[in-house]
């Protein structure tokens, strides 16, 4: 079998793909990614990748929707991203660059079937257009209802240009596992997390238990570009006041301009997070549901502290608050008493080991992989 997956330009979206990727190759199907802007993150993963956007820059689409669509800037994108489809403009934009190529690739590649993720509209058209079936792989808790409708009606002259109208999934993959969608209804079928961030050389030896609290401090690979690197400054200056060693996992983005760090704050590069927390115990981040799921698969509590104008999280941090299982806040608001609650609060991590221990109990991607096959095959 054949099988084309389809991400929007965003590690965070790629990344969760990722495990059934491996599962589909290690099953005998041949496997072929199309991506933008971080295609040799994906090509590391030791998989065949088509830059169907040369030159994509996330930043920049988001940059050129507020202008285009001043309206949208001043409502919707700055209430809480809980009705998808009224960010169909913004989303569209980013599904935009992707189309042509990507319906070449299909019409190269030929996939007896598409797998995509949520956001990545375009998956659905590229299923469309090689008449085959498509499966969905969620991100976060978020309900997609009729998002990709919404999408698509900013797409129509593309989708004329190729001919193809908008199709329903065959199944669609939970991210989250039951507990974490609170009172929301499944879309599909739910899968265990297999965190995936990379490889990485660990030295000539696994790293040891640091000797007091250790806490990860990440924000995703576009919080921070499009916001700007002082949303993390807040939580830099709380860190300095709290008896606990802080490490700052902010990938490739250049620090420099956070001055000097205090004494108790080390600054890695880029670090598989699923590596760095198992020793961590905590972890502050923007809210991305994959760095959510990773927090969990390590058993450890999560303070959830983007930068408050980022919209797109609230449904990461209601699962997160009310399972009992971190904190919330935004990034100006993190201070000293917040973290040290993070590194104490012991019924966090209980609960924390609660939620990793239903999320270990599903199917894994093997599992799930054997399952599309039969439904799609029969």
């Amino acid at each position: 079998m054949r099988v084309l997956f389809v991400s929007s330009p965003g590690l965070g979206h790629l990344f969760p793909l990722i495990q059934l990727a491996w599962g589909f190759r290690t099953a005998g199907h041949d496997v072929v990614i199309a991506l933008a802007e971080h295609t040799q993150k994906a090509a590391a993963a030791g998989l065949e990748v088509v830059d169907v956007a040369p030159d994509y820059s996330a930043v920049k689409v988001f940059e050129q929707v507020a202008k285009d669509n001043p309206r949208f800037a001043e409502t919707v994108a700055t209430r809480p991203a809980i009705d998808l489809e009224e960010w169909g403009v913004q989303i569209a934009a980013v599904n935009r660059p992707l189309v042509d190529r990507t319906i070449a690739l299909a019409d190269d590649f030929k996939p007896d079937l598409v797998v995509y993720e949520q956001g990545a509209t375009v998956g659905l058209l590229a299923a469309a257009r090689a008449g085959v079936p498509a499966i969905q792989r969620n991100q976060s808790a978020w309900r997609t209802r009729g998002m990709h409708s919404s999408i698509a009606s900013f797409l129509t002259d593309l989708m004329e240009k190729h001919q193809v109208s908008l199709p329903k999934p065959s199944v669609t993959i939970e991210s989250f596992p039951p507990s974490l969608l609170l009172e929301a209804e499944p879309e599909g079928w739910f899968m265990r997390w297999v965190p995936y961030g990379g490889g990485a050389v660990l030295g000539d030896r696994l790293p040891p238990t640091p000797p007091r609290p250790e806490v990860a401090i990440t924000m995703g690979t576009i919080e921070l570009q499009a916001f700007g690197i002082g949303a993390v400054e807040p939580i830099i200056a709380a860190a300095a006041e709290v008896d606990a060693d802080f490490v700052l996992a902010l990938g490739e983005l250049d620090i420099t301009p956070l001055g000097t760090l205090p004494r108790n704050v080390r600054a890695v590069g880029w670090t598989p997070l699923h590596t760095l927390l198992r020793t961590c115990t905590a972890v502050v981040h923007h809210g991305g549901g994959g760095t959510v799921m990773t927090a969990i698969n390590a058993g450890i509590p999560q303070l959830l502290a983007p930068d408050p104008r980022d919209q797109f999280q609230h449904t990461a941090r209601e699962a997160v608050s009310r399972r009992g299982i971190g904190l919330v806040s935004t990034s100006d608001k993190v201070d000293a008493d917040l973290l040290r609650r993070l590194i104490g609060d012991e019924s966090m991590r209980t609960a924390a080991r609660e939620v990793r221990e239903e999320m270990i109990a599903l199917p894994t991607p093997a599992e799930t992989v054997r399952r599309i096959v039969e439904r799609v095959s029969g």
